[in-house]
């Protein structure tokens, strides 16, 4: 059975989450839908209204020619049953078009989530896509990113933070299909308890695709001795004038720092959580939408256990 998580978990010292999604927050010209909020400008800076069309099991977004857009997701529920939810969107970047995609992912502790997301990057445009991922007992996010066309950019950042016996797992393919095209991936993941997160990146440079400019990165920080960490970064290059690079490091919190920290006098637990956050601020200070950015680190705090 599926169905759309829609309450609101509480945040340590604030309201619900939702509470965020306050319309007096929001720059002029963004509009809310069930689950979703948009935002989309014209060249000229004036107001665009986009509409998602109906598709199979979600929902297809095509952003116009010069038109920048900001699409913000959110999936939270307090419900402590369990339930599914499921989400797939698929979007198209007409020539020269920017897209500033953010999913937070906040659900019920025995939830299920499955989302989807298909991108048909065009020739001079830029897709950028911001994941967080802190609550749900078994949570995929899968993301396709084909670059159709010349000078298409590329940015795929996550955070992902596992406690108790959490599954979190990430699946992304980025598709270089024509010349000068530039990727970036980062994802960072986060785990303690007994959880586990999987990080699956494929590159892949089509033999028309010269000039390619890629690079992808996946980290971990392991909190306990039973979490683990899988990862699987991957280049499948079929061009021979590219640039391309990729990596992934998997560690706990480093020893000489924490040392340092506690010869200061800070306490460990705070010594811990400020490493942690650390490392998770640089994925959270890129968000652009500053009432989203606020909500982040009380989030990230709910779903470690760096807050004992």
């Amino acid at each position: 059975m599926t169905e759309k998580s829609s309450s609101s978990p509480a945040v340590a010292g604030r309201g619900p989450i939702i509470d965020f999604m306050d319309p007096r927050q929001w720059h002029s010209g963004m509009t809310a839908k069930e689950g979703f909020w948009l935002e989309a400008r014209s060249v000229d800076g004036s107001s665009v209204t986009l509409s998602p069309e109906p598709v199979k099991e979600g929902r297809r977004l095509t952003i116009p020619q010069g038109c920048q857009a900001t699409l913000i997701e959110k999936n939270e529920s307090m419900r402590p049953e369990p339930y599914t939810t499921q989400s797939k969107w698929e979007i198209i970047l007409t020539e020269g078009s920017k897209l500033n995609h953010y999913k937070l992912v906040h659900e019920g502790p025995e939830a299920t989530h499955h989302s989807f997301l298909e991108v048909d990057v065009r020739k001079s445009a830029s897709f950028q896509s911001h994941v967080f991922l802190f609550e749900g007992a078994q949570i995929r996010n899968t993301i396709h990113v084909r670059m159709t066309g010349e000078d298409a950019d590329c940015l795929l950042e996550g955070l992902y933070v596992g406690s108790g016996k959490r599954v979190i797992e990430n699946h992304t393919l980025v598709d270089h299909q024509k010349p000068r095209g530039t990727s970036r991936e980062l994802y960072k993941g986060i785990l303690d308890g007994q959880s586990r997160g999987v990080f699956d990146g494929l590159v892949i440079v089509q033999k028309e695709a010269q000039k390619t400019d890629s690079a992808q990165t996946n980290r971990n920080l392991l909190l306990s001795t039973e979490a683990k960490a899988v990862s699987n970064p991957e280049l499948k290059i079929f061009a021979n004038d590219v640039k391309c690079k990729h990596g992934s490091t998997i560690g706990q919190i480093d020893a000489a720092q924490l040392f340092y920290m506690r010869s200061r006098g800070v306490p460990l637990a705070e010594a811990r959580r400020l490493l942690v956050y650390a490392f998770a601020s640089e994925m959270i200070n890129q968000v652009e939408v500053p009432a989203l950015r606020e909500i982040l680190f009380p989030c990230l705090n709910l779903a470690t256990s760096i807050k004992k």
